[in-house]
């Protein structure tokens, strides 16, 4: 995927002497009429790019199958978040083998045959909810590479359909699926047509090298805040780990640029708040019942705090520090959120914003103790009070998360620290 994607395309015009049948230049001894496209302005990047169309092919190649499903799922779920994605951009290519007026049409008919297939997607779904959407096919012919055409490999990926959806929140968190969760061949890493095997291969391999240290270090912060203690800052030695690190913190902050661009090349938090804030809340779950189920559009689990954990990581091996602690108000302001909305048995309301801290249970010995463990923290307890999937028991309300925005606008990161440490013992000893 070319990460400069962002480009504005203005109608250029040209001659050629003839007009050929096929992308491999076989021509038809007749003059070829005067190209000339029409003006295509491109502002973002494309959520997928679905490449190596055969030779002269419009038909879309199998191996896109899941993602062009994982799409249908999207724009679907979008349609009860209240951020529904109503416009998909298709955007053709070719590669130049060929005259000009022919490569225009046929990257025409492969954004039309990714449309079909889309739409196909859309209906095996069944009754989805009501909204209007657009699907808009496009073609920029030969006239856009992403890749030097000089290799057959080249040319391969550029014969392309770029897949325009907007960067509205669900779509955030599906790409965040799509480049870090390792294993899930429908939502996760297997599903992304962007990485090469090997890079699929790296990326998984990171993300399975730091969840066990993430989980290590969330478990003794939890220990550690029934004690009232905020355990000290630990930071990754040079090796092997530190440079998975290294490249999930690099991938991350470039998703977070793509998503939530300030104009200014750097991260807008605001948006980024706003987006996990309702994650947290469990507004962007699908109401699609098995999507449900897998946790699809929602905090799957614990694994919620792993967010804060892995910014504390970073910050503390001086990887990013000042983005991460950025990012991480925003991840422990969320877990305030999220143990209300996904604990057993929730409940509503939620605690007012700064309630004194439930008192644990104490053992025999008078040290305290959790009263539920984080892993009794997950999807399957979201319990929803309509028809809407996504309306629950122990939401925040607007004026909560007004609170809450308050109450962190301003923190530094010792407190955000004794924040985390809080929240954990919130979520262990509450009733």
């Amino acid at each position: 995927m070319n990460d400069e994607a962002m480009f504005e395309m203005l109608a250029p015009a040209g001659e050629a002497e003839f007009e050929f049948e096929f992308e491999s230049g076989k021509a038809k001894k007749k003059p070829a009429p005067t190209v000339v496209l029409p003006t295509l302005t491109i502002r973002d990047r494309p959520f997928v790019v679905l490449d190596r169309f055969a030779f002269d092919g419009p038909a879309v190649p199998t191996m896109h199958d899941a993602i062009i499903d994982r799409i249908a799922r999207l724009i679907v779920a979008s349609r009860v978040s209240g951020d529904p994605i109503e416009t998909v951009r298709l955007v053709g290519h070719t590669d130049p083998t060929g005259k000009a007026p022919y490569n225009l049409g046929l990257a025409e008919r492969r954004a039309k045959a990714v449309e079909t297939k889309l739409r196909a997607a859309l209906a095996a779904l069944g009754p989805v909810p009501a909204g209007t959407l657009a699907i808009v096919p496009q073609t920029l012919g030969e006239t856009r590479p992403v890749v030097s055409n000089a290799t057959a490999d080249g040319r391969a990926m550029n014969r392309r359909v770029e897949v325009f959806l907007g960067t509205g929140c669900n779509a955030f968190f599906a790409q965040y699926d799509l480049r870090f969760l390792p294993g899930d061949p429908k939502f996760g890493i297997p599903a992304y047509p962007n990485l090469n095997a090997t890079q699929k291969a790296q990326r998984s391999a990171d993300v399975g090298a730091l969840v066990p240290e993430l989980l290590a270090r969330r478990n003794l912060r939890a220990s550690e805040a029934l004690a009232g203690r905020v355990p000290p800052p630990k930071a990754l030695p040079p090796g092997a780990l530190r440079n998975s690190a290294l490249r999930l913190s690099a991938g991350q902050l470039a998703l977070f640029r793509e998503y939530f661009e300030d104009g200014r090349g750097g991260i807008e938090f605001g948006a980024f708040q706003t987006c996990f804030e309702r994650f947290a809340n469990g507004q962007l779950r699908s109401p699609i019942a098995a999507d449900r189920s897998a946790g699809v559009g929602e905090p799957n689990g614990d694994f919620f705090f792993l967010f804060a954990e892995f910014a504390f990581l970073c910050i503390d091996s001086r990887i990013e520090p000042a983005l991460w602690t950025r990012a991480l108000r925003t991840f422990v302001k969320a877990q305030e959120i999220f143990m209300h909305v996904y604990r057993p048995k929730p409940v509503s309301p939620p605690p007012a914003v700064g309630a004194a801290l439930p008192a644990c249970p104490r053992d025999r010995q008078g040290k305290p103790r959790a009263r539920r463990r984080l892993d009794s923290f997950r999807n399957g307890n979201f319990k929803a009070t309509g028809a809407s999937p996504t309306v629950g028991v122990g939401q925040s309300s607007p004026v909560r998360r007004r609170a809450l925005a308050a109450k962190y606008a301003a923190k530094d990161l010792a407190a955000l620290r004794r924040e985390a440490q809080s929240n954990l013992q919130r979520a262990q000893c509450m009733p």
